[in-house]
């Protein structure tokens, strides 16, 4: 419950009262939700079964509705039952959901909330990159809604090494010597370098685990970016955060990166499979 609300009415399920919360801003809560989410939030941090009489006293919840509660929640295949040890756990009915939520676009719907308080607490424009063939193509992006700001459009696409996204794709995508040196050369920078110097800051990314580019690849566009890795351990999106050169201080900067690497890092937790 959040730590907000206080109780201030009761409702009746299957004939016993249920407290209904009233969250600080008014809005109501139906206790029987609440007593259900909270048995299933406890049955999964505890990571162990429990008897009916043990999960009423711990959530403080009348032993019929929680008995109610679970009879109802395994009927539905949320928990299942034991009949040997009479004991409650969760059941795959619970998995089956989170995976249809998480496939197709249900990690980035996930995070979307982070994202949005990162761009607006930096005032960066946040994008995420997801790697097709020999280009990245932008697949989510965030701004912070000012009149001045970085924009890019989604469906975007630019060569695979690219920019800030460049180095880590050279860093952690798996990619040999030969296929960098290829992919490499087909990126047009505004302020080009060598190989040789791509390559230590390839070193560089792969030592920290982000990248920058100030301005190498777009003049006036500076680009932060971390690796967001797959099941096999290799990049295969990115994601970014861009702003204008100079906008930025060093220590904005390390902060931001560090963000970035707590987002993707979630966002490879949580992904199904190939989808983000």
């Amino acid at each position: 419950m959040d730590q907000n609300s206080h109780l201030n009415v009761k409702q009746s399920v299957d004939g016993v009262l249920m407290p209904v919360d009233t969250i600080a801003d008014g809005r109501k809560q139906v206790g029987a939700v609440v007593a259900a989410t909270s048995v299933i939030e406890s049955l999964s941090a505890n990571h162990r079964r429990h008897r009916m009489t043990a999960i009423a006293r711990e959530l403080k919840i009348p032993v019929s509705s929680c008995f109610n509660i679970l009879k109802t929640l395994v009927n539905e295949q949320i928990l299942d039952f034991d009949p040997e040890t009479k004991t409650y756990g969760l059941s795959y009915g619970l998995v089956e959901i989170a995976r249809h939520y998480l496939g197709h676009g249900g990690a980035l719907r996930v995070v979307a909330p982070l994202l949005e308080q990162l761009a607006q607490h930096y005032e960066v424009t946040l994008v995420v990159w997801r790697r097709s063939g020999k280009n990245m193509v932008v697949v989510d992006y965030v701004d912070h809604g000012s009149a001045v700001r970085v924009h890019i459009e989604p469906g975007s696409r630019f060569p695979l090494l690219a920019g800030a996204m460049g180095r880590v794709l050279g860093a952690f995508g798996g990619l040999t010597t030969r296929e960098t040196l290829h992919f490499f050369s087909r990126v047009k920078w505004d302020s080009p370098f060598t190989f040789e110097q791509f390559m230590a800051e390839v070193s560089a990314t792969a030592d920290r685990g982000w990248a920058i580019d100030d301005g190498s690849f777009s003049s006036g566009i500076s680009t932060i970016s971390v690796p967001i890795f797959n099941r096999h351990q290799h990049a295969d999106a990115v994601l970014s955060a861009t702003s204008f050169v100079n906008q930025l201080g060093d220590r904005q900067r390390r902060d931001i990166a560090e963000d970035l690497q707590s987002v993707a890092h979630l966002i490879a937790e949580i992904r199904v499979g190939d989808d983000l």
